[in-house]
């Protein structure tokens, strides 16, 4: 059997107030592509399909439409999971439809074992913390990590069993949505749960013979395994990932035989360094029609420094962010290194406050966004 791995689509994304709707479909053109050319049996989506609860209508549009596109191959089943970004419930609205076209869609956690007829899955979606243990008042933030560690650990354990149990001799997969401990983060991830209690060790995944992961934007193995892997991103969503190579796994379950596939880039992105004297200069490297993040190196503090870059881009290349690169002595206290303001989405802006008060909100935040939700149908209305 041939299975296609990839993950963290975050349809409906966008940067720096850039719609990324077109490199989403190219993709998906890609993907159809490649899943009749490489002869896919299976394709695994393990989570955030969508960049969040409540998606806009052209992002849920392309989904379906690529959902429809892939009954029409006739030949690939597919297994979707559902991230930290997305709603559990609209994942899983068109689920009994879907599963009439061998989509099989999973938002919730649960015993979810699929029978693809030549493997057999565990289809684990993003576990959040009420799927891992009961809270009470007063827990040290030490046992809370533990039991939701345990908790992580003992689901995989209760899915292995029962894929086990139904698979015989053949190839048990596992699907997952979380943080493994040793694997390199982006700028475009946040921690699933707060202060990252729920990141694991590889050796959760033991007795599976491929493990498919989701929520990591950079394409890697997971403490060196060959079977133990995320995908990546097929999109870049931060300029932390300008240099990434994307990629979506392949696995062909006769001899477990893995490799990966080049994902093309339909927009480039680019991180670049500058110094200010030599500013034209150095701009006349950044390729043509990309979008860039631009670094200057300054010695003090320039008002219009946004519009001098701008200007010696001379329209060949979009200027998408500018930074100053001060020495200590300069760096101002209004000079904010993180991200501004109009680029995060309220849901962003809420879970770091949560962080900030260092408040054990992961049930909260779901609240949140149960009455985002709500408030955006409102607003459509």
């Amino acid at each position: 059997m041939r299975i296609l791995h990839t993950a963290d689509w975050h349809l409906g994304a966008r940067l720096v107030e850039r719609d990324r709707l077109p490199e989403h479909a190219a993709f998906c053109d890609w993907l159809i592509e490649t899943l009749r050319g490489e002869k896919i049996d299976a394709l695994l989506l393990s989570g955030d399909v969508f960049d969040a609860a409540n998606p806009p209508q052209d992002a849920v549009s392309l989904y379906f439409d690529f959902l429809k596109r892939l009954a029409d191959l006739r030949t690939v089943k597919a297994v979707i999971t559902g991230g930290n970004h997305d709603s559990a419930s609209h994942l899983n609205a068109p689920r009994e439809l879907l599963k009439r076209f061998e989509v099989h869609v999973f938002g919730h956690a649960g015993e979810n074992v699929v029978d693809l007829g030549d493997a057999v899955v565990a289809a684990v979606p993003f576990l959040r913390e009420r799927d891992l243990r009961q809270t009470t008042t007063g827990e040290a933030m030490t046992e809370v990590q533990a039991q939701v560690r345990a908790g992580i650990r003992d689901h995989y354990a209760a899915q292995l069993t029962a894929c086990r149990a139904q698979a015989g001799a053949r190839p048990v997969i596992a699907m997952g949505h979380l943080t493994a401990l040793g694997a390199t983060t982006s700028d475009s991830e946040r921690d699933i749960h707060i202060g990252n209690l729920g990141a694991v060790g590889a050796d959760v995944f033991e007795g599976f013979d491929y493990t498919a992961l989701g929520h990591l934007h950079r394409p890697q193995k997971v403490a060196g395994l060959e079977t133990v892997r995320y995908s990546g991103s097929p999109v870049a969503l931060s300029f932390s990932e300008a240099a990434d190579k994307k990629s979506v796994v392949i696995v062909d379950t006769q001899g477990m035989q893995i490799e990966t596939r080049a994902v093309p880039a339909s927009r480039v992105l680019t991180r670049v360094n500058v110094n200010r004297a030599t500013l034209a200069a150095d701009l006349g490297n950044v390729p043509a029609e990309s979008w860039a993040e631009v670094t200057v190196k300054l010695e003090a503090p320039e008002a219009d420094l946004d519009r001098q870059v701008r200007e010696a881009a001379g329209g060949r290349f979009e200027v998408m962010k500018v930074l100053a690169d001060l020495p200590p002595s300069q760096t101002s206290a209004w000079q904010h290194t993180g991200p501004a303001l109009s680029e995060l989405q309220p849901r962003e802006v809420f879970r770091e406050l949560i962080k900030e008060k260092q408040i054990a909100g992961e049930e909260l935040c779901e609240v949140f966004d149960e009455l985002l939700a709500i408030r955006e149908k409102q607003t459509i209305a």
